[in-house]
């Protein structure tokens, strides 16, 4: 038998003006990185693709990156960064049930 349970993580990202659009990436997630026209299609886009990364992980078996750029629960104040933000996002996870 498994019980659901939701975490809600904390993710600092970066927003940043680029070429006619933005740029919008996540220090935790090697290589996610993404775009948009407005800021607001460029922080959408990054909301999806990081769905997409924590699904990978999940189906993977991988672990969370939690660090400095990730945290699972409240979250202290980022240092001060013109571009620095930080999302917070729902995410599933299947906690097995059994002996250990």
């Amino acid at each position: 038998m498994s019980k659901s349970l939701a975490l809600n993580l904390s993710i600092a990202i970066v927003l940043e003006p680029d070429e006619g659009g933005f740029h919008a990436y996540c220090p935790a997630f090697n290589g996610l990185h993404v775009d948009g026209k407005t800021e607001k299609e460029a922080l959408e886009n990054l909301r999806e693709a990081i769905f997409v990364y924590l699904d990978s992980l999940a189906l993977h078996g991988d672990p969370l990156p939690v660090g400095p750029h990730l945290a699972a629960g409240e979250l202290k104040e980022p240092p001060p960064t013109e571009f620095l933000r930080n999302i917070t996002i729902p995410w599933p996870i299947l906690q097995m049930s059994g002996t250990s």
